[in-house]
């Protein structure tokens, strides 16, 4: 051994080293936020009868049934299992497409809202007279898949 070297001087430059080794390399992350933690199928929202038969348009319940009837004569597929019983029951799920949404509520929106970054529209229903205080709104991620919705 050297005498008169001091080791605590030296042993504290080497952990310096060895940890600042440790961050040289920082990890880079994925540009993009991750999905939602939200399974597809779930129930969002049930119509209240008295709102669907506010909001109905005859010509979109005729292509409703017109494509719920290919889908029956397997001509066409929807966007996943269940979802025919949703678009009858009037429940909003998530993962719904555009279409089979306004099969669920029987009519078109009144207004589109676009969503900032990373994308998606909000569709928006307001029913006229009585029942315009309650609003209804649909809004769909960047894939065009219902990922909120709901009534104010």
């Amino acid at each position: 051994m050297m005498a008169g070297v001091n080791r605590s001087p030296l042993a504290a430059a080497c952990l310096a080293v060895l940890l600042g080794g440790c961050f040289a390399a920082h990890p880079e992350s994925y540009p993009l936020d991750p999905p939602p933690n939200i399974a597809p199928g779930q129930v969002l929202l049930e119509l209240p009868y008295d709102l669907v038969e506010a909001l109905t348009d005859p010509e979109t319940l005729q292509r409703r049934d017109e494509a719920l009837a290919a889908v029956a004569n397997k001509r066409r597929t929807l966007s996943s299992p269940g979802i025919e019983a949703a678009i009858m029951a009037h429940q909003v799920t998530t993962g719904m497409t555009v279409e089979e949404v306004l099969w669920t509520v029987g009519g078109h929106p009144s207004a589109v809202r676009d969503q900032g970054p990373p994308g998606g529209h909000t569709l928006l229903w307001e029913p006229p007279g009585v029942l315009e205080n309650r609003r209804l709104w649909v809004r769909f991620d960047e894939f065009g898949k219902v990922s909120a919705a709901g009534t104010h």
